[in-house]
């Protein structure tokens, strides 16, 4: 089902990561309950939140 946002996404960030890095994005956004973008977004959201000037 498509998911429906304010926000929409219009950017595609690509990145390489070694078996390792990917085995344990996975991994820990299967932990949390969310696919790995929405895990990555998540944590980009929190680390904003904690990156008071």
């Amino acid at each position: 089902m498509a998911r429906h946002s304010d926000d929409p996404v219009r950017h595609i960030v690509t990145f390489r990561v070694n078996n390792e890095e990917k085995l344990l994005l996975e991994q820990l956004a299967k932990l949390s309950g969310r696919t790995v973008s929405d895990f990555v977004r998540r944590n980009l959201d929190l680390s904003r939140e904690h990156d008071t000037p």
